[in-house]
């Protein structure tokens, strides 16, 4: 023991003569130790009080920080997980801007309320991005600092942009094919007519939607194989009558592209240029675009599923248990 500390023995009596109001001449008195060291022994104990305090204080901010902070990344992978999944239709962006179009949500719910929609401003939308994109950085490291690999991710990315180009040509290729079809109606001014008759400010590429959303479907339920050696009936553009037999709408599945009113010769027309379309490009030589599509797709569809097996809460908590990352709450 150094000079001038009391002993544990000392120390609590002088800290319980304290505590009571006791003065220092008394305490003298009843333990027998000089005043002046009781003094410094009390004072430098109260301040290793305060200090342990404080480090009691931190950790428990620390704790509820890191129950955040985890509950922040599960919310930001099950987003991810959801949101990767192969689109309804063949309206598909590259990773770029999949990305840059999915960080500018309120993933975390940090500015939405229970009785009203988001409320997000400028500066909100650019806070919520930068602080998501800190999120799944951190969540990539976390994974792989468990031994976790993101080839599925990667496999994903590129999966996506090979998608991405391939339908922007298909696109391109339909939209031709579609406007040739109307140049031989017109003598008759069709496209005239059905943008008057349906409201469309643009017929063609609504119809060239319609064409691509129908082969999207086939791609979709994995069955582009099964029509080529026509075992399989491919999806098609349909007419369908509304229950009151007044409108007319051209559909695929249940999506509807051009709505006529009292008058079903015309939808019946525009659903035949659109199946004429996606029997050109299935049969001519775009048909290797929709095959490589398909296989694009499968790719896809394979790493989405393997990213949501690893970003399942269930699998995710002990990770992030077990590991840490710049984020984490000291």
């Amino acid at each position: 023991m150094k000079r001038g500390e009391l002993a544990p023995e000392g120390l609590a009596k002088v800290i319980r003569l304290k505590k009571l109001g006791t003065s220092w001449l008394k305490i003298q008195h009843e333990t027998g130790i000089n005043r002046r060291t009781a003094k410094r022994a009390y004072e430098k104990w109260e301040r290793s009080q305060s200090l342990q305090e404080l480090r009691d204080a931190r950790k428990e901010v620390a704790a509820v920080e890191f129950r955040y902070h985890i509950e922040d990344l599960k919310s930001l992978a099950m987003s991810f997980a959801i949101n990767s999944n192969v689109p309804s239709s063949p309206r598909m962006t590259n990773t770029g801007q999949f990305f840059s179009e999915l960080w500018q949500q309120d993933l975390l719910q940090r500015f939405s309320y229970a009785d009203q929609p988001p409320r997000l401003n400028k500066w909100d939308s650019q806070f919520s991005r930068r602080e998501n994109e800190l999120l799944f950085q951190s969540l990539q490291t976390h994974i792989r600092g468990e031994g976790g690999r993101w080839n599925a991710l990667e496999q994903w990315k590129e999966a996506r942009d090979n998608s991405a180009k391939v339908l922007d040509k298909l696109r391109k290729e339909s939209r031709v094919v579609v406007t040739n079809f109307l140049k031989l109606e017109r003598e008759t001014n069709l496209l005239q007519i059905i943008k008057e008759e349906s409201k469309e400010r643009n017929p063609v590429e609504q119809m060239t939607e319609a064409a691509l959303n129908a082969i999207w479907q086939d791609i979709l339920e994995d069955k582009w194989q099964g029509i080529l050696e026509g075992k399989l009936k491919q999806t098609l553009v349909k007419v369908e009558l509304t229950s009151g037999g007044s409108q007319s709408l051209v559909r695929v599945g249940y999506e509807t592209f051009f709505i006529f009113n009292d008058n079903t010769t015309l939808a019946k027309k525009v659903m035949q240029i659109c199946n004429l379309t996606i029997n050109n490009l299935s049969k001519g030589k775009e048909s290797n675009m929709i095959k490589s599509l398909q296989n694009e797709i499968r790719v896809m569809k394979k790493a989405n599923e393997e990213l949501r097996e690893m970003l399942n809460p269930i699998k995710l908590t002990p990770m992030i248990l077990r590991t840490r990352c710049d984020l984490c709450p000291a």
